[in-house]
C-alpha cells in the first residue's frame, strides 16, 4: 500500500512514543527521520525491508542491497550499499534508538528533550551526508507538529521551539534556500532595520541585500552568504 503523510505518521506515532519512553530518544526525531529516510514508508527499502531509517549493514543476518544517494564534498552520487532488513517497523525503530544509545558519537542525543538541539546534533554527528539534513528534519517536525509526540511521551504540554542552531552546528544559508533558518534570519534582520522584506523563509534578492548590509556593519566580508562567522554575530 502507498502511505500518505497522515497515514504513515498515524501508524508510526504510537511506536515512536513508546520507544521514547523506553530509550530516551525523542519521538519527534524518530518520526522526522523515519518520514524523510523512508519517503513516508513508501521507499523501496521500507517496502522490501521495513527499514525506515536507511541504516546500513545487516539485522539478525538479514540485509538487502539497494541504490542510495551519498554526498561527497557536497556533490550527490548514486552508489550501492547493503541495508538492514527488519521483520517489522517496531524492530526498525528499536534498532534505530539502540544505535544512538550504543555509539559514542550519538551520546548528545540521549535524554535530549529539545528537538531543535537533537536535530542539529544528529546532523553534526554525521548521521546523513546531506548538508541540509538538520533543516529538513526541523521543517518536518514543525510542519506535522511532531513535537506533540514528545510532549505526550513526557506527559507535559506541547511547545514549539524557535528554530536556530544549537551547539557548534551552523547551517550555511545562501540565495535560493528555503527553510526555517532563513525565516529566522529574515525576522532578525527586519528587527534590526535591515529591511529584507517578506518573512517567508525564501532567501531571495532582498534577503541577500539585507545580509550583505548586515555583514558590512559587523565588519565581515559582505558576500551575502550566512556562514559560521555571520551566525556568531547574532546578539552581539
Amino acid at each position: 500500500m502507498a502511505y500518505t503523510a497522515q497515514s504513515f505518521l498515524e501508524k508510526l506515532k504510537p511506536l515512536a512514543i513508546t520507544d521514547m519512553r523506553e530509550t530516551g530518544i525523542l519521538a519527534s526525531l524518530t518520526g522526522a527521520q523515519a518520514f524523510i529516510e523512508s519517503n513516508k514508508g513508501n521507499s523501496g527499502l521500507a517496502q522490501k525491508a521495513n527499514n525506515l531509517f536507511g541504516i546500513k549493514g545487516s539485522y539478525d543476518g538479514q540485509s538487502v542491497r539497494m541504490l542510495t544517494t551519498e554526498y561527497y564534498n557536497g556533490v550527490p552520487q548514486r552508489v550501492y550499499a547493503n541495508f538492514r532488513k527488519y521483520p517489522n517497523w517496531l524492530d526498525s525503530i528499536n534498532d534505530h534508538s539502540a544505535l544512538f544509545n550504543r555509539l559514542e558519537r550519538y551520546k548528545n542525543l540521549r535524554g535530549e528533550t529539545n528537538y531543535v538541539t537533537a536535530c542539529n546534533n544528529v546532523a553534526k554527528d554525521g548521521y546523513a551526508t546531506s548538508p541540509t539534513y538538520a533543516t529538513t528534519l526541523l521543517n518536518t517536525i514543525n510542519k506535522y507538529k511532531l513535537y506533540e509526540w514528545d510532549a505526550e511521551a513526557l506527559g507535559k504540554p506541547a511547545e514549539k521551539q524557535p528554530v536556530q542552531p544549537a551547539g557548534d552546528y551552523y547551517p550555511t544559508l545562501k540565495k535560493g534556500d528555503r527553510n526555517d533558518y532563513v525565516l529566522h534570519w529574515q525576522k532578525y534582520l527586519n528587527q534590526l532595520g535591515y529591511h529584507c522584506g517578506a518573512e517567508d523563509g525564501i532567501f531571495g534578492n532582498n534577503t541577500e541585500i539585507a545580509v550583505k548590509e548586515y555583514q558590512k556593519a559587523k565588519g565581515l566580508t559582505p558576500d551575502g552568504i550566512i556562514g559560521k562567522n555571520t551566525w556568531n554575530t547574532v546578539g552581539k
